[in-house]
């Protein structure tokens, strides 16, 4: 089950933070033709642009998880017992746990707050509720995706991150 949801919650990952990548880039390659070739501005470009940016970077925690790339600190298991390595694994899974289940409940109040009292954005009012609801969404991935690890930590196996091929040169 929490396997299937993995995979589903990577396709909407990697759907939305490619076309909020994507929706970013041309936003400001069309700003920067308006402002330059026609002496005119869009208004609401840097809006835009700072909403994709901040919606991507909640987006990808939960990615973060699920690839390893979180910072750690693998120095720990080396100074103590193998058997310890196991339990304090499971105890900073448990922590990353509660860290999501915390953006979950305190983002799901804070959309709340902000929906009753109407704010919009700036420039393209819309309900900046709608922009703050990616803090419980991403947590809620976040959370299903340390659930993967500490499955696989509990069933007595290394949690392998998949192998992602990035050519750096």
């Amino acid at each position: 089950m929490i396997t299937w949801l993995n995979r589903v919650v990577d396709l909407i990952e990697n759907t939305l933070v490619t076309g909020l990548i994507l929706t970013a880039t041309l936003v400001a390659i069309a700003q920067v033709i308006a402002r330059y070739v026609f002496n005119n501005s869009i208004y609401w470009s840097e809006e835009i642009i700072l909403y994709a940016f901040i919606t991507m970077s909640f987006l990808t925690m939960g990615m973060g998880v699920r690839y390893a790339s979180h910072i750690s600190v693998e120095a720990v298991y080396a100074f103590v017992p193998v058997r310890a390595v196991r339990p304090l694994q499971i105890g900073a899974t448990c922590l990353g746990l509660i860290f999501a289940a915390v953006l979950v409940w305190y983002g799901a109040k804070l959309v709340i707050n902000t929906s009753r009292m109407g704010q919009l954005s700036p420039a393209l009012r819309i309900p900046v509720g709608y922009i703050y609801a990616v803090i419980p969404v991403s947590g809620a991935f976040m959370a299903l995706r340390y659930l993967l690890v500490l499955q696989e930590l509990i069933r007595g196996r290394t949690y392998t991150p998949p192998h992602v091929d990035i050519k750096t040169s």
